[in-house]
């Protein structure tokens, strides 16, 4: 059985915005009389009523008893003839499945409804070649590689406590209780026990620092400060004085940065330094040619695609939360969307400048890029494991391969200038 709908007959296109497409589907009594029919065979193989088995009660009885499962059943069987006409008549590419609007339905006389399609977006790529992108490199010197050895013993430093009857000095961190007052009687919830202070820096109690300066271990001083629209008087209890000791380039630091002298340390540090530098430029580098590619190529993202890709990357942000952090979904959502639409542009013009180009990732190049991956494996289990995975991925991994070398094409033809980044 099933019923015919012509495109440009019962189907019409209503509007287009951007990649969302929708059609109008109408049915007149005559094909929904058919429609209505081939639903009332579908249920009578499912509805039970008493006294009847399975698949015998009357159609009769079926469509006075259901009448919602009828109608629901005809808008299915209509939805699905539609489809393909639409698919076929207007030379689209949907790529969510198509969402049913402003529906009608008078029984034995008419149905009507509407086919919302999310579309890919077709493009001509243009503006992909001579892009042009400036590479800002960067020399490292002496000064960066003392600086990150700097950085990294302050990063080690600890604190050790200063000899008896030492002061507090301005270098120093104390430990200290403190009770605030107000009108001469304590104030409720002032109360604070061993408050870690690094008198370097700036309180959060204006005064506190100046008041313990001088002051030795078990020494109390007093002093007044704002307190909310009020000033209250503070009392102070120096706990513990202590140094901040940062660790000298000596035979235990260069031990426990794996090298034997200061200049194996900063050759070392060198080198990474001058990694992670490239790795910038060329991150760099490659957003402008993704946002030159994006400028010379606007067009609309499926929306539902958007929201899914924007989903996906909420889920990744939330893994590397800390776990007592925690941000609303809806908050990520938004502030993650316009990455989510950066990805899905870039994406689809990279698809279409290599199907432009006839750039593909052959067989032999996914075998290659198989046997780098088992080459990083140990055991026959994990090789195991690692070729069933790849073969659930091997189209995805096809496309990122695709994507890559279009990528590669798109930077070779780029026009690049050389400039020295800004300290």
């Amino acid at each position: 059985m099933g019923i015919t709908l012509g495109f440009n007959d019962k189907i019409k296109k209503v509007k287009q915005d951007g990649c969302v497409h929708v059609f109008s589907v109408t049915l007149d009594d005559k094909i929904l009389g058919e429609a209505s029919q081939e639903a009332l065979v579908r249920l009578q193989s499912v509805v039970t009523l008493p006294g009847f088995r399975v698949g015998k009660v009357p159609l009769s009885m079926i469509k006075e008893q259901f009448p919602s499962m009828v109608k629901d059943e005809v808008l299915d069987i209509s939805a699905k003839a539609a489809l393909p006409e639409i698919i076929k008549g207007a030379a689209i590419n949907p790529v969510v499945a198509p969402l049913v609007k402003s529906l009608k339905y008078e029984p034995g006389r008419a149905m009507s409804f509407e086919l919302q399609f999310e579309c890919s977006p077709v493009i001509e790529p243009k503006g992909y070649e001579k892009i042009a992108a400036t590479r800002r490199t960067k020399k490292i010197e002496d000064a960066d590689v003392e600086k990150y050895i700097n950085q990294v013993r302050e990063y080690n430093a600890y604190l050790k406590p200063v000899p008896e009857a030492a002061p507090v000095a301005k270098n120093h961190f104390v430990i200290v209780d403190y009770e605030t007052w107000e009108n001469g009687v304590k104030v409720p919830g002032g109360e604070v026990k061993g408050e870690i202070v690094d008198l370097s820096t700036p309180q959060t109690i204006a005064g506190l620092a100046e008041a313990v300066i001088g002051a030795k271990k078990g020494e109390t001083r007093e002093f007044t400060a704002p307190f909310g629209d009020k000033k209250a008087l503070f009392k102070v209890v120096v706990v513990e004085i202590k140094e901040k000791v940062v660790p000298e380039l000596d035979e235990n630091f260069l031990k426990e940065a794996g090298v034997k002298t200061v200049e194996e340390l900063k050759s070392n540090v060198r080198k990474m330094l001058e990694h992670n530098a490239a790795e910038k430029t060329e991150k760099d580098l490659l957003g402008q040619i993704e946002d030159a590619l994006i400028k010379s190529n606007p067009f609309t993202l499926p929306p539902t695609l958007v929201k899914e890709e924007a989903q996906e990357l909420v889920e990744l942000y939330k893994k590397r939360l800390p776990p007592d952090q925690n941000i609303a979904d809806d908050a990520l959502l938004e502030r993650l969307r316009p990455v989510a639409e950066r990805n899905l542009s870039l994406t689809y013009i990279l698809h279409h400048i290599a199907k432009k180009e006839k750039i593909e990732a052959t067989d032999a190049e996914l075998g290659a890029e198989l046997d780098k991956v088992l080459a990083r494996l140990n055991t026959e289990d994990e090789k195991t494991k690692g070729r069933d995975l790849f073969e659930k991925r091997r189209e995805y991994i096809r496309a990122s391969m695709v994507e890559n070398k279009t990528m590669d094409l798109v930077k070779g033809k780029a026009v690049i200038k050389e400039e020295k980044a800004q300290a």
